[in-house]
């Protein structure tokens, strides 16, 4: 971020002083902003044995500009190339040149552009100092490993009050015989150790910079309550996979996640999925996510018997931040198909879902998240009618949940870079079965650090 910072001081101080440089068309018309963000109609080189005209020069010139702030540093290099291998004296064009360079890490070449601005006895002494400046913030760059290996840990530790703690996390299953108390305080804790490899060299994919990432992760997360520990619910779960980053235009990753679930005093399951994400940035805050999911649920308890099967989700979602990013919205959806041995444990769904947070006081935030789903299992249900053996109905249900909370960031004292995180959350669950209606409220209060 800083070099982008300099740049911008770099051009400001040159487009004041621009006018000193002698034939340079691009000192002579510099583009206003305003300029800069219209649709450039397609663009016509001239030949090699043609001279490039000023507003040919011109034209060029603002096509690269945006192409480089929409994060295609590579095609914006080959228009600045192009530009100065027909007017080897438009500077302008060259210390743009050298920034897309640097934006590339091709810091040889950057630092051989910025050397012949240099050297041309014209450059105003402004300039001068300015690319001296920026040279700093280069070479620093330049000393970087081209890879970099980096470690940080999570942990969150709190209390909760869960008024149902029946219904999970088998959607139903698992039930607290009638007249008997279904609610229960318990701890809340999450903790989490995630290494990332970096490679600080960029490549080129259709124009743009992309940096490729390695990220890991091993986490655990645990429900455990006091008075019925048999609803207790730990995962240990780890992930690795590949991520890939192009600055100002998307960035995706794929992980490979397996999940290790205990429920009770008893091994759940096992858990294999693959997880693709990618984000597009479409500018000034804005982003479009698409996700996959693919997951193989493996079950050991006996009496999950023909739950084995795979479960498949795909979701979109918008998000976008407002007042800077002291402010956002967010909202999409996902559709679920769960396959099951026993078809009366697979179903499909549909969720939507809203969010959103505001921030006050530079430390507090308040959030407020919505979901609903809609499931239709695939046959008739054989647990909640009577007597047994017998066959029900086949299950309809909508679940609604909605939490709203709270996070406070400690600034100062021994509670420094600590969080306070607190929420509320309701949930109901309405089935065309009686067995499966049911109501949840959870309230819970942790303390939460990154260690980096």
């Amino acid at each position: 971020m800083k070099s982008i910072k300099l740049s911008a001081s770099i051009f400001l101080l040159f487009a004041v002083s621009a006018l000193a440089f002698n034939h340079s068309a691009l000192a002579q018309e510099a583009p206003e902003p305003a300029q800069m963000q219209n649709e450039q109609p397609p663009l016509k080189r001239p030949s090699a044995d043609e001279v490039l005209t000023d507003e040919e020069a011109q034209e060029l010139f603002d096509a690269a500009m945006k192409e480089r702030d929409s994060g295609k540093v590579y095609d914006a290099i080959q228009k600045f190339e192009y530009i100065l291998s027909r007017r080897p004296s438009l500077n302008r064009a060259r210390l743009e040149l050298a920034v897309s360079y640097h934006r590339a890490s091709q810091y040889d070449d950057a630092l051989q552009e910025f050397q012949a601005v240099l050297d041309n006895p014209e450059t105003p002494e402004k300039v001068r100092l300015a690319i001296l400046a920026y040279l700093g913030q280069l070479t620093s760059d330049e000393l970087k490993p081209e890879s970099e290996h980096s470690f940080s840990y999570y942990t969150k530790a709190g209390a909760l009050y869960n008024s149902n703690i029946n219904f999970a996390p088998l959607r139903g299953t698992d039930a607290i015989p009638d007249g008997e108390d279904t609610a229960s305080p318990g701890l809340d804790t999450f903790f989490s150790a995630s290494h990332r490899y970096s490679n600080n060299k960029p490549f080129d994919t259709a124009g743009a910079a992309t940096n490729f990432e390695w990220q890991s992760q091993i986490s655990w997360t645990g429900n455990n309550y006091t008075r019925n520990s048999d609803f207790d619910l730990n995962i240990i779960s780890a992930s690795t996979g590949p991520a890939f980053i192009s600055k100002g235009r998307w960035n995706g990753a794929i992980a490979l996640q397996v999940d290790q679930m205990y429920f009770g005093n008893a091994t759940l399951g096992t858990f294999v999925s693959v997880n693709p994400l990618i984000t597009f940035d479409m500018g000034n805050y804005h982003g479009i996510s698409l996700e996959l999911s693919y997951t193989d649920n493996n079950f050991v308890r006996p009496e999950d018997e023909g739950r084995d099967g795979s479960n498949v989700l795909a979701g979109a979602a918008y998000s976008t931040l407002l007042g800077g990013v002291d402010n956002g919205l967010e909202a999409g959806f996902r559709v679920v198909d769960q396959t099951a041995d026993d078809e009366q444990f697979g179903y499909k769904s549909t969720e939507i879902y809203f969010g959103g947070f505001i921030t006050f006081a530079k430390t507090s935030n308040l959030y407020l998240n919505l979901n609903f789903e809609q499931y239709d299992y695939k046959a008739a249900d054989t647990l909640a009618c009577t007597p047994q053996p017998c066959t029900g109905s086949t299950r309809d249900e909508i679940e609604s949940r909605y939490v709203l909370g709270y996070n406070y960031n400690f600034s100062e004292g021994f509670l420094h870079d600590w969080t306070l995180n607190t929420h509320i959350s309701y949930t109901r669950n309405n089935s065309n079965i009686d067995f499966y209606n049911y109501e949840r409220k959870i309230f819970a209060i942790n303390l939460a650090r990154y260690f980096l």
